[in-house]
């Protein structure tokens, strides 16, 4: 905690108050392991095991029309008034390879538990990978009245060709870890918990891996690691396809010119390492070339899932069992899963064609209480969502929506459901970009506008971008994104990346009368301290008011491990129920409108406004 103590001694007294609470709250989750008797606020239940039936019952979808009268959507780009100096470095040398066209990804969180969100951006290298230099490195922002580069300090100087990152408590001391995965050698740093980190030599891939999930599939509390991979592809010599067309001679090679790559399931053994299992937990699906994944509950079993977004081939569901195969040498339960994209309905789309997917956001976008699926798709294919049907498969909505056709001008990459406007609707934010300049081909644009679509609570969902504020109206090479209130007013901020342009920083202006909640979730005894794979339901709203924490997600970034419920002009929540990771269920009534740390088995938290740091 001495990260805590430095930062407390140097505040002012609201600080003081404010960080003594969280950093007490994160202490006592850290040291204590048995349950106790309740002494927050708010009233706690115990529950049955994970086995029990889903606690989540389907019911059918109300109707509404939307609501004309709501506040327009508006973020505002607070890049310069921030600080926020990051832009990536892919060696475009108009060879147009394979390996240049991804960029890299960003994650969102709280590196120093301060109370505010971090930044931390993936960066890339001279090519090929024997020619990396010192010029560029990853590059990590601290969240203080604006952002501040604190990567060499922090320990996070890295020279090489990064592409996404991962965050979460691996080992479950209060402080988030992050996993960097890369053209080359992944990296695991683990957070000192004094404001740097340090670098280890677990669970390396070495090959190119794009995205990553962090999340405790074995169900002992502590996270695991899943590495999505992408395909074969060298660097020195590269492989360049040519075409007498281009101004340059060459365009990118597809990648059907290239194999697949099998990702990586890494179990995590409770010392401080990582054990790959990927065989015999069932990982075995082949010719992935995954850009994307994430892990939540799909069928309401009480099991996390996997989902891969594939370049061109299917996507992959991988459904956990909630069965444990042999564990070897006295290790970690093994857990087991089966890959039923095509049984699911998620394989291909609606028309059977596969999806270049890109990105994998997920959510309860019409309130039956069933999470479903976005993933995003290359230029002229529609971006496609996937309705869950009360658990048992999924249907290809896309047309329908009105999602996939406004989408057919784009090639689109990072992708997050949010809710804008607080109104308790997940709305949907998209990136876009094209991989390389084709407009000497008379007909195919570059630099693409980004896409912000709105709720209309009737399934549908309509593009409001050009009203949402100049970034919204501009054209760039989107590729990740990511979430979290970073100006803590009770709305969800947006970050992106680009490919040749700067990243930007996007403060939510939407709906600034509205009401929310915004709940930092700690595990205690079987659940992972971060809270990946927390449930929690906002009872007796109608429709359900569904949210969780994921592994994963986007692409090659994390979001805040946080979870924001709107409720528009409501007073208050009724109840909230929160179902951990360990089948652990606690109830809070009268939640009203603030910042909450919710510690299993101990109670909600709040944190007034007037006491968060800014």
């Amino acid at each position: 905690m001495k990260f805590c103590a430095n930062s407390i001694a140097s505040g002012s007294d609201k600080r003081f108050l404010t960080l003594s609470l969280f950093c007490f709250l994160v202490f006592i989750s850290a040291c204590e392991q048995a349950p106790r008797t309740p002494t927050g606020p708010a009233s706690v239940v115990d529950s049955p095991s994970k086995s029990e039936p889903d606690l989540v019952p389907h019911s059918e979808t109300t109707t509404r029309q939307p609501d004309l009268a709501r506040p327009s959507f508006q973020f505002r780009d607070a890049t310069k008034e921030w600080n926020l100096d990051f832009m990536r470095f892919d060696d475009i040398r108009g060879q147009n390879l394979i390996q240049e066209v991804t960029g890299g990804g960003v994650a969102v969180f709280d590196y120093d538990l301060d109370g505010r969100l971090d930044l931390f951006f993936c960066q890339g290298s001279r090519l090929p990978r024997t020619k990396v230099t010192n010029e560029y490195s990853n590059e990590l922002f601290r969240n203080i009245d604006h952002l501040q580069r604190t990567t060499e300090p922090a320990g996070l100087t890295s020279h090489g060709f990064h592409t996404g990152a991962t965050v979460g408590d691996i080992d479950d001391d209060g402080f988030p870890d992050l996993y960097v995965t890369a053209y080359g050698k992944t990296s695991l740093w683990r957070n000192n918990g004094d404001g740097t980190f340090q670098k280890t030599d677990e669970a390396v891939v070495d090959s190119w891996s794009t995205s990553a999930i962090l999340a405790d599939f074995n169900d002992d509390g502590l996270l695991d690691l899943y590495v999505v991979t992408y395909v074969i592809a060298d660097d020195d010599p590269p492989r360049i396809c040519k075409d007498s067309r281009s101004p340059t001679g060459t365009v990118q090679c597809v990648p059907a010119f290239f194999s697949a790559l099998d990702d990586f399931l890494f179990i995590n053994n409770g010392r401080g390492g990582f054990t790959d299992v990927t065989r015999v937990a069932g990982i075995t699906a082949t010719d992935g070339k995954g850009l994307a994944a994430a892990a939540c509950d799909i069928n309401g079993d009480g099991n996390l899932d996997i989902v891969v977004a594939n370049d061109g081939t299917p996507t992959f569901l991988y459904v956990g069992t909630g069965r444990n195969a042999p564990a070897e040498d006295s290790g970690p339960a093994i857990p087991t899963f089966e890959e039923k994209g095509a049984e699911f309905g998620v394989a291909l789309t609606g028309e059977g064609r596969t999806i270049s997917g890109m990105a994998v956001a997920h959510g309860d976008y019409d309130r039956d209480g069933w999470l479903d699926l976005f993933i995003t798709n290359f230029y002229l294919e529609p971006n496609i969502l996937f309705h869950n049907i009360g658990g048992s498969g999924f249907v290809d909505v896309s047309a329908q929506s009105r999602l996939g056709p406004s989408s057919r001008l784009r090639l689109s990459f990072g992708a997050e459901f949010l809710d804008v406007d607080n109104d308790g609707w997940l709305d949907l934010v998209v990136t876009a970009g094209h991989i390389e300049d084709r407009s000497w081909s008379g007909n195919e644009p570059y630099r693409m506008q980004p896409q912000l679509f709105r709720n209309d609570q009737n399934g549908k969902f309509t593009d409001v971008a050009d009203n949402a504020g100049s970034y919204f109206r501009s054209l760039s090479l989107g590729r990740g994104l990511a979430l979290g209130d970073l100006d803590r007013d009770g709305d969800l901020d947006v970050v992106i990346s680009h490919r040749e342009d700067p990243a930007v920083l996007l403060l939510n202006e939407s709906a600034p009368g509205s009401h929310s909640v915004v709940i930092k979730p700690i595990g205690r005894i079987g659940s992972p301290r971060c809270g990946i794979g927390t449930r929690a339901i906002a009872t007796g709203v109608t429709p359900v008011l569904l949210r969780d924490i994921a592994g994963g997600g986007s692409f090659q970034s994390a979001s805040a491990l946080e979870l924001h419920f709107g409720f528009g002009d409501r007073p208050q929540l009724d109840e909230l129920e929160f179902t951990w990771p360990d089948g652990h269920i606690d109830r809070w009534s009268s939640v009203t409108a603030g910042y909450y740390i919710a510690v299993q088995g101990r109670g909600l938290f709040p944190i007034t406004s007037e006491s968060v740091p800014r």
